[in-house]
């Protein structure tokens, strides 16, 4: 029998996870079973749970795809001259989960289960904390043009929650609120200028 590459087994997984996305934004998170996964999926039960064990994981990795894309975008425009400002940088996330995702509302659904399912909760506090990292950092280089190192990254560190929020904000009135008009929103936040 031939042996199954890495490469081979990280598809089979990107290809599973695709199919529950779809599952996720047809039928809700809560409504979603193993079984419709595997259907949606083609392929075998065992298929299925030799790699995912649960909803729950296959959830998890999926957060991780998507947010390991944003994570790069962001690195990669903390490199370009001259540095992206930080209204471009919330457009950029916004832009690639609604890109990424085939739902924005995926994301809410997941965030509704997040106080009453104690794995997805541990997860979500992990990648917040990501997310936290990656809005200080860049934030920090952000500053730095104007400030000191230290003062840019304390500025940073209390600023980055508040990018974090924003994102969220379009993400959530996007999905709950008819008629949200969300290019106003973006040039908005990219007037503002949070100075402290």
């Amino acid at each position: 029998m031939p042996k199954v590459t890495e490469e081979y087994r990280t598809a089979r997984r990107h290809e599973i996870a695709q199919a529950a996305l779809r599952c996720f934004a047809r039928n809700g998170f809560a409504a979603t079973s193993m079984a419709d996964i595997i259907a949606e999926s083609g392929l075998s039960a065992g298929a299925i749970y030799g790699h995912f064990t649960s909803k729950d994981e296959l959830m998890e990795l999926t957060a991780s795809e998507i947010l390991d894309a944003r994570f790069l975008e962001v690195e990669e425009a903390r490199a370009r001259q001259p540095l992206p400002t930080p209204g471009e940088i919330v457009r950029m996330l916004v832009t690639g989960l609604t890109t990424h995702l085939v739902d924005l509302q995926l994301l809410v659904q997941v965030w509704g289960q997040v106080p009453i399912n104690p794995r997805l909760k541990q997860m979500s506090s992990e990648i917040g904390g990501r997310i936290r990292a990656m809005f200080a950092g860049y934030l920090t280089d952000w500053h730095a043009q104007t400030l000191p190192v230290e003062e840019a990254r304390a500025l940073a560190a209390r600023q980055a929650p508040v990018y974090m929020g924003l994102v969220q904000g379009y993400v959530t009135q996007t999905v709950l609120f008819d008629g949200f008009d969300g290019e106003t929103y973006l040039a908005v936040v990219a007037s503002m200028s949070l100075a402290d």
